[in-house]
Order: C-alpha cells, then structure tokens, then sequence
C-alpha cells in the first residue's frame, strides 16, 4: 500500500514538474500523462478509487508552488522514516533533508518498551536535559544539544504529539506512528 502511494506521490510530482507554472492541472491532463509515460496500472488505481480521485484533484486544484511545497514535505518525511530501514536506509539518507537520530529512537523504543504515555522535560535549573517517562525511568539526554531538533522532527513526523499541562509545561505523547515505527526498526534489526 505505501509502495503505491509513494509512486503515485513521485508521479503526481513529476507531472506537476513538468507544467507551465501559469497552467492550470486537471484531472484528465494527469491521467493521459499517465498513459502516456505507461502508467497504466497507477492509472487503472486512481480511475477505479473515488477516494484517491478525489485528493489527486484536490491537490490539482492549487497553486504549482503550493503543490510542489506538499510534496516536497512528504518526500521528506518518507526519507526521514526510511533512513532508518536495513534495506533503503543509505538511499533515504542521500535524500532526506533530516533524518531520525540514535537519540530519538532510542527515546521512541525506551516509550514503547515502558508503555510510556507522555514525558516532560526536567526543569531542574542546572540540570543535564533529563526527560521524565510517565511510566517509565528518567531517561538522560546524549546528545541534549539537539533534543530541540529531535522533538521538532519527532513532532512534524507525528511520531509524538505536544500538550500542555496546568504549569503550561510541554507533555509529550507516545503515538501509534511511533509505535508501529519502534516495532518495525526491531523487526529489521539484526
């Protein structure tokens, strides 16, 4: 299934590099490409899923900058949760503008190993940037000069989702995504 969204991703992108930035897209003009680049069983997919039809024309129906800015976004956070796959990890890393750190998997994989619902950040002044599992033990940052840009990218790959409790201090929480991801990098592992 993702195989085929992704082709249908790359495919929707090279027939929108390919047009005027004054041209409007539609949906005919994209499945004539299709056929005509022999496509055909892409083509037979989105003539045969309403669903499919619909976003496809959706996406069609903005701007070309706007267009290529989504896809831009999605290529990057497939490149980023494929860099840490056995079999395609090095080409998604040739990619991917960022890519998930040892650090934020082992953070993901200490949440699952310990059914971790949310965790905060220490507010200890002074302190090692230090995370609070609930449940689960603390856990020290290694690399705590880049825990910003790991919860950042954790976030926008909705692998964790941010809350805030009464003190208005960030809650982090556990997500399906994450866990799915956890189970599939141990899956791979050797």
């Amino acid at each position: 299934m993702i195989a085929e969204f992704a082709q249908v991703v790359g495919l929707v992108s090279a027939f929108v590099s390919g047009r005027e930035a004054s041209k409007a897209l539609d949906m005919d003009e994209f499945l004539q490409w299709l056929s005509e680049h022999n496509h055909q069983d892409i083509k037979r997919i989105v003539e045969q899923n309403y669903t499919t039809t619909t976003s496809i024309k959706a996406l069609l129906n903005h701007d070309l900058g706007h267009i290529k800015t989504r896809l831009e976004e999605i290529s990057n956070q497939i490149a980023a949760l494929s860099s840490r796959s056995d079999d395609i990890g090095d080409l998604a890393k040739e990619f991917a503008t960022k890519v998930l750190s040892e650090q934020a998997i082992e953070i993901l994989d200490l949440m699952d190993k310990n059914q971790t619902e949310f965790f905060l950040l220490s507010q200890e002044v002074g302190s090692d940037k230090r995370l609070i599992l609930v449940p689960g033990p603390n856990y020290l940052c290694k690399e705590r000069h880049f825990l910003q840009d790991d919860l950042e990218l954790m976030l926008s790959l909705g692998l964790l989702r941010k809350d805030y409790n009464s003190n208005n201090q960030p809650m982090y929480y556990f997500t399906r995504a994450a866990s799915n991801l956890v189970k599939t990098l141990s899956q791979t592992a050797p």
